[in-house]
């Protein structure tokens, strides 16, 4: 379960400590709970020294972690994107060091787009601030050095997320009694019946999950209609079902509308998902090529095996480490053999839980994080003078 991590409640003093400041303090954000919140409280209860960033407690700060989401206007974040940019610029001015973490390549703006080219040239005032950068993926750190910025960078991934953590500091009788809950637990049960209906005529279930999609790049729901055809074609050898878990009815309505397998939507909610996710067998990530995806965390895989699933996804470079876990080759005329294969798919699936285990943990990943902010501990103590650069390798999946 997630507590609010604890924030400075003493004087300054001498001693210093690393403060975390995400977009804003809401733990329902993923990328601030997944990002801050919760490693943070992993961190804090391991007694390491890093806080929740106050500014109360400026003066016991040798260093401020940021997230860059932080500085564009298309969420609410704690401050406005030009008043958190001169905050930053004040810490900076009073001999802060400057970490941000990076999750999304942002810089992809394939339209060319003036508005979101707006908010990237603050994005790129913020990381000319930065004294040390964080990125999801070795393909963000790529993509960060070949816009010009030559800070050490550590690559942080995301850890996989259970129950509880989808619904931070809730009591049992809040997740399961509370009658706000009710609509998307009755839609959970008519959406297992409706899976359980088609698994008794032969059919496997598969789903794919995610967010629609976002406005300033292609992906989300439009890369599983893309693969339309292939799945039909697999559907002519393995009958399967198909369930997409997403946040936008009308654009499932509008792509999915002529598909002659029997599919199904449900509405995304943090109460069900993974009880949902678990009625299927195989999930479908298919990720279109492009800068944007290529950057992406390899999250989905992960969250699909952790929760027993097997895997058909695109190989974008985060996956390539579940490769062995899974069918990562594409939607091509294989994926049949490997859906009509159940063993050896549980086998896969039972092989790449155990890796997720590992690798993927909120504790494996606590980890690096533990190890970006020992380095900025270290270099206020005076006792490193270059562990500001931390091999990014030494932080990745693979390590």
């Amino acid at each position: 379960m997630l507590s609010m991590p604890v924030t400075c409640e003493i004087p300054a003093t001498t001693h210093k400590v690393v403060g975390w400041w995400p977009q804003s303090i809401d733990p329902l954000k993923a990328g601030v709970r997944m990002r801050c919140l919760t490693p943070l409280a992993a961190l804090q209860r391991d007694g390491v020294e890093v806080e929740l960033y106050d500014p109360a407690c400026e003066a016991r700060y040798c260093s401020v972690i940021v997230q860059a989401w932080s500085v564009f206007g298309t969420v609410r974040n704690s401050l406005p994107p030009d008043a958190m940019l001169v905050a930053v610029a004040r810490l900076k001015q009073q001999g802060v060091r400057i970490v941000v973490d990076n999750c999304d390549n942002q810089f992809y703006n394939p339209t060319n787009n003036p508005d979101w080219e707006a908010q990237v040239n603050r994005l790129r005032k913020l990381l000319a601030m930065a004294d040390h950068l964080v990125c999801a993926t070795e393909a963000l750190a790529q993509v960060t050095r070949e816009q010009g910025f030559e800070q050490p960078v550590s690559v942080v991934g995301d850890a996989v997320e259970g129950d509880a953590d989808l619904m931070p500091g809730e009591s049992w009788a809040r997740r399961h009694l509370n009658p706000r809950r009710w609509p998307a637990k009755r839609k959970l049960l008519q959406h297992a019946r409706w899976v359980g209906y088609w698994r008794d005529r032969g059919h496997l279930p598969l789903v794919w999950f995610g967010n629609h999609g976002v406005g300033f790049a292609e992906g989300g729901m439009g890369d599983l209609a893309a693969v339309r055809d292939q799945i039909h074609r697999v559907s002519e050898r393995c009958p399967v079902s198909l369930s997409v878990i997403s946040n936008h009815p009308p654009k499932y309505q509008a792509l999915f509308r002529d598909w002659s397998i029997p599919h199904h939507y449900l509405d995304w909610d943090r109460t069900t998902f993974l009880e949902a996710l678990r009625l299927h067998d195989v999930a479908l990530i298919p990720v279109a090529d492009n800068p944007f995806t290529r950057c992406k965390s390899g999250n989905r895989v992960a969250t699909a095996l952790h929760e027993g699933l097997s895997v058909v996804a695109d190989a974008i470079s985060s996956y390539k480490v579940f490769s062995e876990f899974g069918f990562l080759n594409g939607f091509d005329g294989a994926v049949a053999d490997y859906l009509l294969d159940a063993e050896g798919r549980k086998e896969r699936a039972a092989a790449g839980r155990a890796f997720v285990a590992r690798k993927c943990s909120q504790a494996a990943v606590a980890l690096q994080w533990r190890q970006v902010i020992n380095a900025e501990l270290l270099r206020a103590s005076g006792r490193a003078t270059s562990a500001a650069g931390v091999d990014s390798r030494a932080t990745s999946l693979r390590a």
